[in-house]
């Protein structure tokens, strides 16, 4: 790994998110970088971001290409993950005006705030133990890189984190059947549009499979999970691009969100 080449590339990425211009896809100069280096630089432009972007405390990190077909699109077999800053996260159940300064793409997810630190792997059995509350969530996912990304392009860039939205109320996810939940998106105005509607349990072949997976991979990769961080745990239907006007997301007993992009 040539660390000069990282360290320009790290520099460059950084005046670029915080200018809201695309990022340099690290796979043109860097055509055989591994999965392992990509994070490495996600973690090195994770911690540029908060201690000299000024983008505030980790909120949670997320998980990204969950759904097979995104995989196969990327040429990898599992999904990436990436974190989430305070700068980008709002909760509220009122209506948002997002002023857009770059392409943004939609995703409902489910959201699982940790009631205490987690340092080590969790299974099935033990993966609620730290969870305190689950909410219904919208992200807003901007790839923001110059060209067409790799999955090496997305992970290494923060795979596409910028913004989400967290619904409420918010329940404990031990009352819940988390899986049947129906998450459904709809584009508000003259004519709605559902644009998904679907149970939560068809990510990841449920979704605490999916949230298992997430904190193993998060603390495999040298991040901290701590009480107050908030896992995404993919996106519960088709990403959808963020066209200007108002869109209802809902969570079955989780409630609903309101947004609207300008």
């Amino acid at each position: 790994m040539n660390t000069a080449n990282n360290d320009q590339w790290l520099d460059a990425a950084l005046e670029n998110v915080l200018a809201a211009k695309p990022i340099e896809n690290i796979s043109l100069t860097q055509p055989d970088i591994t999965t392992e280096a990509a994070y490495d630089l996600q973690r090195q432009l994770v911690a540029r971001l908060k201690t000299h972007g000024g983008w505030g405390d980790i909120y949670g990190y997320k998980a990204a290409l969950t759904a097979q077909a995104a995989q196969q699109a990327m040429g990898i077999d599992e999904p990436i993950i990436g974190a989430l800053f305070q700068h980008g996260a709002q909760s509220t159940n009122a209506q948002i005006a997002v002023h857009s300064d770059r392409p943004i793409l939609l995703e409902t997810e489910l959201g699982f705030t940790l009631s205490k630190a987690i340092t080590d792997p969790v299974d099935l059995e033990t993966v609620l133990d730290s969870v305190g509350e689950c909410q219904g969530m919208i992200e807003l996912a901007a790839p923001n890189l110059q060209q067409r990304p790799s999955s090496i392009d997305l992970i290494s860039s923060n795979s596409a984190s910028y913004g989400c939205l967290a619904a409420e109320p918010r329940a404990n996810p031990t009352e819940l059947d988390i899986d049947t939940l129906e998450v459904s998106l709809t584009r508000l105005g003259d004519t709605q549009e559902t644009l998904h509607s679907v149970p939560a349990g068809t990510v990841m072949q449920g979704q605490l499979n999916a949230l298992v997976w997430l904190i193993n991979t998060v603390l495999a990769q040298g991040y901290t999970l701590a009480a107050g961080h908030v896992l995404m745990t993919g996106s519960i239907g088709n990403m959808h691009p963020g066209a200007p006007g108002e869109y209802r997301a809902v969570f079955g007993t989780l409630g609903e969100l309101t947004l609207r992009l300008n």
